[in-house]
């Protein structure tokens, strides 16, 4: 029995003694987390509870040249409550008052439904409560001013957590050259100027909440973040708005497959629309590649033009002649045909290529360069047309040349014609348009761009200046005959349907095959490049529209009267499209008129025409007769109750004087007033009916 007590007693002891060693070790292991590494712990739960929060910018805008936005990104708010954050007495005191103001202002729900939303939250300790989605800046700066949520987010609750969209204010207006910047897709000036138009992030610290929701710590920023920087561009929106339009309606008429159309600034180089429209499944024509920069074509007869520019450079005249051979002549084993039948032999270079013979350029061509190609190649080269302009825009492709004329695996005995016509090489719209814009100024090849400057918070950051690609093209005297030529094309030649009697313009119309499958298809692509006005060149436009197949597909049916038809409108739209004349030099020659009417009206205009006439102050109504540079008048007088005689007045002389007498009256025709019913000077009552009739 002792024994049984004893083993008892021990266990006992051995289970106290386990108990204490084990409270010891919790003892010292809570010493340990407490004071030896308390801090690194601590740390721990608060990075659980805390974080930082990133806060983007606002991306950059980008702007036309008139600062009419293109692309921005416009600031929306979802807005949340913390409903616990407000005290008892803030609470009870404004619940009522802010569930009406809310209520007022997005009229989704009643005020009781607001009040009810916000107080059952409110008992259950929910710190993020939806109030609102997509709240504009406007409507976030109101309920700053609400009750309750102007205390702050600290007292008041109101938690705004900003998101931007992207949006475009002038739709699919010059889309595909704004472009856009979707994960791993850069596309256009938004793809190009990413880094700036995206700007520096921020951050702000949040703690988590219940229901796992995180919310902002305090109400100002750890990190302010940085704007992104904002894009001006050259294009010009009525003259992109003009070129779309007109492209879009010859695509439609003609059920082409793609088409372009880019207006440049002769002096500057500065775009000033591009348009890119190609054909979609269902029909539609839309922005979804930018062949200006990024297809490659053979032009064909547009590119005649600086074949002419080598041979007028290499000693051929104007006035040389050449024979068309009825527009059929064989080159090694392959035929050159102009593009319709006739029964010309011998006309002119001039004439040649204002009718866009290919027989006519090709055998000039043939004739000078067949010995040594190397001599045409070496124009090529020393042109620069032979590189990409360097456009801000991603995509540009390099134009394709033959340049080694050794090399016979690429180059044949039909290559120099063949070349010499816009066959066996390739280039883009823009490339095309480069080289053209250079003849238009006189020799001087502008690099086309599209961006004239960078700005932040409206100071300029960097501003573009026109870059000279080539400062001579050619000698003078070449680049004024291929001006004359140009000018042919439109005056007697391919393109002569199109002239006009407002203005004069210059180009070239190209109808070339297109290759399908490495053999010339039953395809063409029709262009014209060219520009306006004649004398003193403002805009070069180039237009090219690929495969049209309604029976129509000269270039000069289809692609010249989208040029004629951009030129018209943006002729007329622009009134500084001619220097003003300079009122210095303008000399008056005075006026030879008749006239009745007012008699301060007259005085103003014959004033401004620098006639010098003798009105008395006290004359209303005058009779003038104005003879060079000066005028005599007669005074007109009227009397109440007496017809007044108001032939030869305008009509709003006519009838001011009238109807201040008392008159009802009809009129009829239009100009100035010619007969009226009542004689002059004839009794007339108050309210009798006149009729007079202007002519």
């Amino acid at each position: 029995m002792e024994n049984t007590k004893k083993d008892i007693l021990w266990r006992l002891y051995l289970i106290l003694a386990g108990m204490v060693i084990v409270g010891i070790l919790i003892v010292v292991q809570i010493g340990n987390v407490q004071f030896v590494h308390g801090d690194e712990y601590r740390a721990m739960a608060d990075s659980m509870r805390t974080k930082q929060q990133e806060i983007k910018p606002t991306r950059g805008s980008i702007y036309s040249e008139h600062h009419d936005v293109l692309a921005t990104s416009f600031p929306y708010f979802n807005i949340y409550m913390d409903a616990v954050a407000p005290n008892d007495v803030d609470f009870k005191k404004n619940i009522d008052s802010l569930s009406i103001s809310l209520s007022r202002l997005f009229k989704d729900k009643t005020a009781a439904q607001y009040k009810q939303k916000i107080t059952q939250a409110r008992k259950q300790k929910k710190r993020y409560v939806e109030i609102h989605k997509k709240v504009t800046l406007p409507q976030k700066q109101q309920m700053e001013n609400f009750p309750l949520y102007r205390l702050g987010q600290n007292k008041g609750g109101m938690i705004a957590e900003p998101i931007e969209t992207r949006e475009y204010p002038y739709g699919s207006l010059a889309v595909r050259t704004i472009g856009y910047v979707r994960e791993n897709n850069r596309v256009g000036l938004e793809g190009t100027y990413d880094t700036l138009l995206r700007g520096k992030s921020g951050y702000a610290v949040v703690r988590k909440v219940a229901g796992g929701s995180w919310v902002r710590v305090g109400e100002k920023n750890e990190l302010d973040p940085v704007d992104g920087v904002d894009v001006v561009t050259t294009l010009d929106i009525n003259i992109q708005d003009i070129t779309e339009t007109a492209l879009r309606k010859a695509l439609v008429t003609h059920n082409a497959k793609w088409g372009t159309a880019i207006v440049m600034e002769v002096k500057t180089g500065k775009i000033k629309a591009i348009a890119n429209l190609s054909k979609t499944e269902d029909g539609r024509y839309l922005e979804n590649y930018n062949h200006a920069i990024s297809t490659k074509v053979e032009p064909g007869s547009t590119w005649k033009l600086f074949s002419l520019m080598c041979l007028f450079e290499d000693g051929i005249e104007l006035d040389d002649h050449v024979d068309l051979n009825y527009g059929k002549f064989p080159f090694s084993d392959r035929i050159m045909y102009d593009s319709e039948e006739h029964n010309r032999t011998n006309v002119t270079v001039k004439t040649a290529f204002a009718l866009s013979s290919n027989v006519g350029i090709s055998r000039l061509a043939n004739q000078m360069y067949q010995k040594d190609p190397s001599k045409y190649t070496q124009h090529l080269i020393e042109s620069g047309i032979t590189k990409e302009t360097g456009i801000e825009l991603a995509g540009e492709r390099k134009p394709v040349f033959k340049l080694d004329p050794k090399n016979k695996n690429e180059w044949y005995g039909t290559t120099v014609p063949w070349m010499s016509v816009g066959y066996e090489l390739e280039l883009t719209p823009l490339q095309l348009l480069t080289y053209y814009n250079g003849i238009a100024n006189d020799g001087k090849m502008m690099k086309p761009y599209l961006v004239q400057e960078t700005q932040q918070y409206g100071v300029t950051l960097q501003e573009t200046e026109p870059v000279v690609l080539n400062e001579k093209l050619a000698s003078e005297s070449t680049i004024k005959k291929l001006q004359e030529c140009l000018f042919a094309v439109v005056d007697s030649g391919t393109a002569k349907h199109l002239k006009n009697d407002y203005y004069q313009f210059a180009g070239k119309t190209g109808t070339a095959k297109v290759v399908e499958n490495k053999v010339y298809s039953d395809k063409y692509l029709a262009s014209f490049a060219g520009y306006f006005p004649y004398d003193v060149p403002k805009y070069s436009i180039v237009v090219m529209v690929h495969s049209p197949s309604n029976h129509v597909y000269y270039g000069g049916a289809v692609a010249a009267p989208v040029f004629r038809e951009i030129a018209d409108k943006v002729y007329s739209h622009f009134i500084n499209i001619r220097e003003p004349i300079n009122n210095t030099n303008t000399q008056y020659v005075g006026v030879d008129a008749k006239a009745r009417g007012y008699a301060y009206d007259f005085r103003q205009i014959l004033s401004w025409l620098h006639v010098s006439e003798g009105f008395d102050d006290n004359e209303e109504w005058v009779a003038i007769n104005a003879h060079g540079k000066s005028a005599s008048h007669k005074n007109i007088k009227t009397y109440q109750y007496t017809m007044p005689d108001v032939r030869g007045m305008g009509l709003r002389d006519a009838l001011y004087l009238l109807e201040s007498n008392g008159l009802k009256v009809g009129v009829n025709g239009a100009g100035k007033v010619v007969a009226q019913s009542i004689t002059p000077g004839q009794a007339v009552n108050k309210g009798t009916y006149v009729s007079i009739q202007l002519n």
